[in-house]
């Protein structure tokens, strides 16, 4: 299914998006360094029943620079406005990694405008307390610099490139973000998505946790899963998101 692209104006700059397929609508925040076009394979499985709004964070992909000082919700805000442009009154938000501090800010900042929230990464990425997620970061750049000579994906090269100028300063904005904070309060429905690898074994899972300090927030598991799921389990993806919103439908209406 082919997505149209587009572009917003937005508080803080220029956003591009890509959209595809007809029903709710739901938003699509992806990871630091890529872009929108990292849901090239997800946006066809969830396009034939959902409306799906997928935009490149300021910084990244075609939008538009990212602001000095950017935090987590100065880009919530640029999505809201994304809303706003597009006469979208509330969406279900999906954010992977980086896309995952930027849903949670959205919901905190204009709870409103979000009818379901989907939070999912490996395990160091959704550690509730800051110093321990902000550690466990450092420590997977340190050990695994990326070198463009080993990324063979082109459009991951693409994003690579064009978001040298913002990665660095995008990383500390996820270093500041409280996202325990963010979602402690929350009472909407929300999924939290667990990827598994072997590598992350010394964090710990991450669910328990979520469970113990957000009682009402659902949990899923995708094993031996890591920054590669949206290439290589979509479809699995795909099934656990669509199996969360199509239970919120299901509810009975009171």
């Amino acid at each position: 299914m082919d997505s149209k692209r587009s572009f917003a104006t937005t508080r803080h700059g220029k956003l591009h998006y890509q959209a595809a397929g007809k029903g709710e609508p739901l938003i699509l925040l992806h990871a630091t360094p890529r872009s929108s076009q990292a849901y090239a394979h997800l946006i066809p499985l969830l396009a034939p029943s959902h409306a799906v709004i997928a935009p490149d964070t300021l910084g990244f992909g075609d939008s538009g620079p990212l602001p000095a000082g950017a935090g987590m919700e100065t880009l919530a805000a640029s999505v809201i406005d994304l809303l706003d442009a597009l006469a979208i009154d509330a969406a279900a938000v999906f954010g992977l990694h980086t896309g995952n501090k930027i849903a949670a800010a959205m919901a905190a900042g204009w709870p409103q405008r979000v009818s379901a929230l989907m939070l999912c990464g490996m395990s160091h990425s959704i550690i509730l307390d800051e110093r321990r997620r902000e550690a466990a970061i450092k420590a997977i750049l340190a050990a695994h610099p990326i070198d463009l000579d080993d990324v063979a994906d082109a459009a991951e090269r693409r994003d690579r490139i064009r978001a040298r100028d913002s990665v660095a300063n995008l990383y500390a904005a996820n270093y500041a973000f409280d996202l325990a904070a963010a979602v402690r309060e929350l009472s909407l429905p929300m999924l939290l998505v667990e990827l598994v690898t072997p590598q992350e074994a010394h964090l710990g899972p991450q669910a328990p946790g979520w469970v113990k300090h957000v009682p009402h927030c659902k949990t899923a598991i995708i094993e031996r899963s890591d920054r590669d799921v949206l290439e290589r389990f979509p479809q699995e993806l795909a099934a656990v998101i669509l199996r969360f919103l199509t239970g919120l439908e299901e509810r009975p209406h009171v």
